[in-house]
């Protein structure tokens, strides 16, 4: 679901493309350790194939309230990697690039872990979540 708003200018419309791709950067910035995931722990684009934007689409959701917007997604770790470091990393560049595309409001992100992959994926539920002011 794109986002809208109407400004003095008329209607502005955000693709979720915009936000695909948000998410895409900071998986980058995990140098693998981080893979995204649909909602039932499955890779999107297939198993060590790179994700595309259309790809991940069906898989993330944002969602704008009166007072918040809220982002959801999901990734599978790579076993052995520190859940804790590579979250932070993510979250702070997530939070940087809606910080700048909202800055008149808060928001929310849910990270959700749904998998750590060594030979097989092993199902896991780990929700994180950020919350951050305008």
């Amino acid at each position: 679901m794109s986002l809208e708003r109407e400004a003095s200018y008329g209607a502005i419309k955000i693709n979720d493309n915009i936000f695909a791709r948000i998410i895409l950067d900071a998986v980058a910035l995990t140098d693998g350790k981080v893979l995204c995931s649909t909602e039932k722990g499955k890779y999107p684009g297939g198993f060590d194939q790179r994700v595309s934007v259309g790809e991940l689409l069906p898989h993330i959701r944002i969602n704008e309230t009166d007072e918040e917007y809220v982002l959801e997604f999901y990734i599978i770790m790579s076993f052995g990697a520190s859940i804790k470091d590579n979250c932070v990393l993510m979250l702070d560049y997530i939070e940087e690039q809606m910080k700048a595309m909202f800055p008149d409001k808060k928001g929310r992100i849910l990270l959700k872990i749904t998998g750590v992959k060594s030979k097989k994926i092993a199902p896991r539920d780990i929700q994180i979540v950020r919350k951050y002011e305008p």
